[in-house]
């Protein structure tokens, strides 16, 4: 029999083999299985849960603990002292006696010495008697109460109050101060584009005539009048203010009219262009009815007087356009007042727009424009105001 054979040989005696186990070992082993297994946790996860646990506790401690007692000597106490009746002590000469006081004198270091500071050495001075002629009134121990104050609890409650005590103070005075405005305005332009009315034409200005425009018609048209200007705005309480500046203004037409030169050259019956530039003084007082955060609402009235700078003519001719030019004689006086309201952009700087109606007085003395014809207008103002220093 060979190793192949003897290898099939035993594999076949031991293919049923079976080894019979008493009941004893079954019963261990079915006791071993009722057990609950337990669970096997990864290492890693134990390693996490400890070191939770170790920061909860680090920062329980820090976050819990009581804070320190203030020490004795960083209180602040009050300190009440009952009023007592004054007693007199009459004291005498015998009963002083003189007090040696130590007093440090500067002695010169001796010759040759490495140390170039002059050393010092005290020396007793008796200090002067004293010779009190009347008696000095004292009191004796009075009842002294003392009770700790309130004392912050951190750096950063002081701090607080600081901070709070100056907040009301900027409350109380915020407005006050000098600042600048620049701004622009426009008004209403309700007889824009007047037709001609028909009807004869007019007549040609006489020989001799002084230069001028003559026979003017209605106006054509009315262009919005707008004017440009700075000021200066000064709140001397934190409602009440006073303002301001220069402003010019422009007033534009257009009509139809006769021209004579000042050689007596006429140009009849031609399109016209009229400007007139003015120069204006305003002055208005302000009340501020609401003055919160960035917002600042406000009513204002006031006067102007203005000054016709420039009254000119353009003629439209051929070949070759003329100028015409006027002077105002009387100042123009008006009266507005209104409401505004203001947006702070920065804490230096604010945006504002203030409507009103103004009514312009002695127009008929004035060059015509549409203050003359409605001198009741509405105005509309914007613009800028750059605080120059608040107080």
């Amino acid at each position: 029999m060979n190793e192949k054979e003897f290898d099939i040989y035993v594999r076949n005696l031991l293919q049923n083999a079976e080894e019979n186990v008493s009941p004893s070992v079954w019963k261990g082993v079915e006791a071993g299985l009722s057990k609950p297994r337990r669970a096997v946790v990864p290492f890693w996860r134990r390693v996490a849960v400890s070191v939770a646990a170790a920061a909860a506790a680090v920062a329980g401690f820090v976050f819990l603990k009581p804070a320190a007692p203030v020490p004795a000597e960083h209180s602040n106490p009050t300190i009440s002292i009952a009023s007592v009746p004054e007693v007199t002590v009459p004291l005498t000469k015998e009963e002083l006696t003189p007090v040696e006081i130590p007093v440090a004198r500067r002695s010169a270091a001796p010759h040759g010495s490495v140390s170039a500071v002059p050393s010092l050495q005290e020396e007793p001075v008796a200090a002067t008697e004293l010779i009190v002629d009347k008696p000095v009134k004292t009191t004796p121990s009075a009842a002294v109460a003392i009770a700790p104050s309130s004392v912050p609890s951190s750096d950063v409650d002081v701090q607080s109050a600081f901070n709070h005590l100056a907040f009301q103070d900027r409350q109380a005075s915020s407005g006050r101060g000098l600042s600048l405005l620049a701004s622009a305005s426009i008004q209403g332009n309700e007889r824009s584009q007047v037709g001609v009315p028909g009807g004869r034409r007019p007549a040609a200005p006489p020989m001799g005539s002084a230069e001028g425009i003559y026979n003017e018609t209605p106006e054509t048209s009315f262009r919005l009048p707008f004017s440009v200007g700075v000021g200066l705005k000064y709140n001397f309480t934190p409602r009440w203010a006073l303002s301001s500046g220069l402003r010019y203004t422009n007033l534009s037409r257009t009509f139809m009219g006769d021209y004579v030169s000042s050689e007596g050259f006429a140009v009849p019956m031609t399109d016209i262009d009229n400007e007139q530039h003015w120069i204006g003084v305003p002055l208005n007082v302000h009340y501020d009815i609401v003055n919160r955060g960035r917002w600042r609402v406000h009513a204002f009235a006031g006067g102007s007087a203005e000054w016709l700078v420039d009254n000119d003519f353009l003629i439209h001719n051929s070949p070759k356009d003329l100028h015409f030019h006027q002077k105002g004689v009387a100042p123009q006086w008006s009266a507005g007042a209104g409401f505004g309201v203001e947006f702070k952009l920065t804490p230096l700087v604010g945006f504002y727009l203030d409507p009103s109606f103004r009514y312009y007085f002695n127009t008929e003395n004035q060059p015509r424009s549409l203050r003359t014809i409605q001198p009741l207008r509405f105005d509309i103002e914007a613009g800028l105001r750059f605080s120059l220093g608040e107080r």
